[in-house]
C-alpha cells in the first residue's frame, strides 16, 4: 500500500474488438525531464536547456507533488547530498507524513534523509505556499524570487510575491536543482 491506494483494485483493459480512430506509439527512451517555465504551465522546455537559470528556492509538496511516491523520487536524488538553496517540503496528507517518518531507507527514515540534506520539512500537511496564503505561510515567497516547484500552477502570485517566477518540474528535477542552485536535469544524479 502506497499513497493510500486500496488493495484489490481491478485494472481497466480494452476490449479485444475495440476500434480506435488512431494509435499513438511513444518511444519512452526518448523522453527527457521537462520544466514548465514561468508564467504558464504550457511553456515547456527540456531541463537540460535551462541550466543557466539560477534559483533562490525549491519546493516539493502540496497535492500534486506531495505524495509519498513523490518524496521517494526526490530522496533518490538527494540522499547523501545537501541542498544549496532554501528547500521546502510539504507532505500532501497526514498519512504521507507518517509514511515518510516510518519508511526506512538503510538506517534512516526518508524524513531523516530529507532533513539531513537540508530540506525544511513540515508535519502540517497542506497546500502551504502552493496557494500563496498570508505572509507567514510555510515556504511562501514574500520577495521576488525564482523557485522550482513540484506543484501544478505557476502564474504570477501563485506562491506569494507577484514578481516571483515559478518553474514547474518533477520531484527528481526539483531535487537535482536544489542541490546545484540552478535548473538541472536529474539524470546525472541517478546511478
Amino acid at each position: 500500500k502506497l499513497n493510500a491506494t486500496k488493495p484489490g483494485y481491478q485494472p481497466v483493459e480494452r476490449d479485444r474488438e475495440q476500434k480506435f480512430v488512431y494509435e499513438l506509439a511513444v518511444d519512452l527512451s526518448r523522453l527527457e525531464p521537462v520544466v514548465a517555465c514561468h508564467p504558464d504551465p504550457g511553456r515547456r522546455k527540456p531541463a537540460r536547456e535551462l541550466g543557466n537559470i539560477k534559483l533562490d528556492r525549491a519546493y516539493i509538496g502540496s497535492c500534486t507533488g506531495g505524495k509519498t511516491s513523490d518524496f521517494l523520487e526526490f530522496a533518490r536524488v538527494i540522499r547523501g547530498r545537501h541542498v544549496v538553496i532554501d528547500t521546502f517540503g510539504v507532505p500532501a496528507t497526514p498519512e504521507t507524513v507518517h509514511e515518510l517518518q516510518s519508511c526506512h531507507w538503510g538506517d534512516k527514515t526518508v524524513w531523516e534523509i530529507l532533513v539531513d540534506a537540508g530540506v525544511q520539512m513540515t508535519e502540517n500537511a497542506s497546500c502551504a505556499a502552493c496557494l500563496g496564503g498570508p505572509t507567514d505561510t510555510f515556504g511562501r515567497m514574500n520577495t521576488p524570487m525564482k523557485c522550482i516547484s513540484a506543484t501544478n500552477r505557476n502564474f504570477p502570485g501563485r506562491m506569494g510575491h507577484k514578481e516571483s517566477q515559478v518553474f514547474l518540474a518533477s520531484p527528481m528535477t526539483v531535487a537535482a536543482s536544489a542541490i546545484t542552485g540552478k535548473i538541472t536535469d536529474p539524470r546525472g544524479f541517478l546511478s
